[in-house]
């Protein structure tokens, strides 16, 4: 374990995972008799960053431990290289050491949401394994159960672990893929909006048994507020287009916009799902929203379809012709969001179609 205080230099094959009761119900014989077969890696790293006292970074680091330990008895953590939990948690995501050249990484904060962890895939001696970033602020309610966070802060951490899993799951269903692969223009924006989709799903899924007080509803509202307006902010960055005719400022708005209206249908389909509940009736607000947004209902409707059948072959898959679907499903998105992407013989071509909402 690394420590830094203000003033320091910071120097399962299963397709689905067994049963497990809540952790809050088990005896101690159980909670040990689980923990003895625990897949955490004894060789992680634990940094504890921005603390004022090694004490406190000492006394939290032992906690985060002990859950992960505890998620590592359903979950396959072989692959977590390292956790760092910090108080500058945007500083600390940009210095994670990736081992490949990547975009930089920037937490999530808008009008909609706001970040508090990442799980971030790494390259260390040709393996792809995983590097948790955590807000400490947050993670210090692990602490104290009457903490009104504590819930809160068990369920993200088990999220993240769920990551962890499903890197697992990924790279052995298509190993040396992962952070290693190039690929052309529109398959990469379309795979990455589709893995991000299953990510989401995979780990909602995942750890669902560990749901937070609020956690449905909050995943529900942060879909809905978010694709209320998506078609009308997406419009507006294509009619700026029309002025400065520069795809390379279009794209990423218009790709971000989508492909997050995606990800975020695939948080709460997996939390759904792993909840064993329903979308039309344990998420009402969507419900309606997904059904009066015209140009999204069938496009929805088959993202769930997707989800469900790449689930119930997890575990089996062979290669990355299984995120197929996904990207037929994000391709039409875009598509009825107002740009079509193209792979042609002498590159890539972006047609951005005229319509009454775009002119």
């Amino acid at each position: 374990m690394s420590v830094s205080g203000p003033d320091e230099q910071r120097p399962v094959n299963e397709q689905d995972t067994p049963a497990q009761p809540p952790a809050d119900a088990l005896s101690d014989a159980e909670i040990e008799r689980l923990l003895a077969a625990s897949t955490l890696p004894t060789n992680y790293s634990m940094h504890l960053l921005g603390f004022q006292t090694k004490e406190d970074a000492e006394k939290l680091a032992g906690v985060v431990g002990a859950f992960l330990r505890l998620f590592g008895t359903f979950l396959n953590l072989e692959r977590l290289d390292a956790i760092t939990v910090a108080y500058d948690y945007d500083t600390a995501l940009k210095e994670v050491d990736r081992g490949t050249i990547c975009q930089e990484l920037t937490a999530t904060n808008d009008t909609f949401a706001r970040g508090v962890a990442m799980t971030v895939r790494v390259l260390r001696e040709s393996q792809v394994k995983c590097h948790i970033v955590a807000a400490a602020g947050l993670m210090n309610s692990l602490q104290e159960p009457n903490d009104p966070d504590y819930k809160l802060a068990i369920g993200i951490l088990a999220h993240e672990a769920a990551h962890v899993h499903d890197l697992l799951m990924q790279d052995r269903a298509y190993p040396g893929v992962l952070l290693r692969r190039a690929t052309g223009y529109r398959e990469g924006i379309l795979l990455q909006i589709a893995q991000a989709c299953w990510d989401e799903y995979a780990a909602c899924r995942l750890a669902a048994r560990f749901e937070y007080e609020k956690q449905l509803g909050w995943l529900e509202d942060t879909f809905c507020s978010f694709t209320e307006d998506v078609r009308e902010r997406s419009n507006a960055n294509i009619r700026e287009y029309r002025q400065h005719a520069d795809l390379s400022k279009l794209v990423p708005r218009v790709v971000g916009e989508y492909g997050v209206v995606l990800k975020y249908a695939a948080y709460l389909l997996g939390q759904l799902d792993g909840l064993g509940l329903s979308f039309s009736t344990d998420a009402p607000k969507a419900f309606e929203l997904v059904n009066r947004k015209k140009y999204f209902t069938a496009i929805f409707g088959e993202l769930v379809a997707c989800l469900k059948a790449m689930w119930a072959t997890y575990g089996k898959w062979t290669g990355l012709q299984v995120f197929e679907p996904l990207k037929d499903v994000a391709d039409k998105l875009l598509r009825v969001g107002g740009i079509e992407i193209e792979e042609r013989a002498q590159g890539p071509y972006v047609n951005v179609p005229f319509s009454l909402e775009t002119m």
